[in-house]
């Protein structure tokens, strides 16, 4: 008796999961959806897939700060610096009060010290600096001052 109370309660839950997803397959995705697909692609090692997610929710949502963020480290990650560094900075460009804009700011002095830049990293750690300092986030202006010194350091 257990032993089919405990069949039929997989059974149920495996249809009840096959009904759902061919219920849900014909829903329109909007840019949160594509976001958090290509965030999982990225995290596969699929990096040129979740760009192409990072595209669709941009296309669903101009103004989706996330998403140019999520783009521009898609990008990194497939060692394309240009366009992660333009999509940082369209992302910034779009609301450069978003909570994201700090960690853009370093994203782009971290890429371009990468490419032996330092004169842009050392521009962007300040300006990600005074956006720390705007949110009061004084984890985020310790960290930035580390890598300032860092960037500086080397010349």
């Amino acid at each position: 008796m257990r032993k089919w109370f405990f069949i039929s309660l997989f059974v149920l839950s495996v249809v009840g999961t096959v009904v759902w997803q061919v219920s849900t397959l014909g829903e329109k995705m909007d840019a949160e959806d594509y976001l958090v697909l290509g965030i999982e692609k990225g995290s596969m090692g699929s990096h040129y897939e979740a760009i192409e997610q990072f595209k669709n929710a941009l296309k669903e949502n101009p103004d989706f700060v996330a998403a140019y963020l999520a783009l521009g480290n898609a990008y990194g990650n497939a060692k394309n610096y240009k366009d992660a560094i333009n999509a940082y900075k369209e992302g910034i460009q779009i609301n450069p009060r978003h909570k994201d804009v700090p960690q853009m700011e370093m994203n782009i002095a971290w890429v371009s010290h990468i490419n032996d830049d330092d004169k842009t990293a050392i521009i962007f750690t300040k300006k990600a600096i005074q956006s720390f300092t705007d949110r009061n986030d004084y984890k985020g202006v310790a960290e930035a001052g580390l890598r300032l010194r860092l960037f500086q350091n080397k010349k």
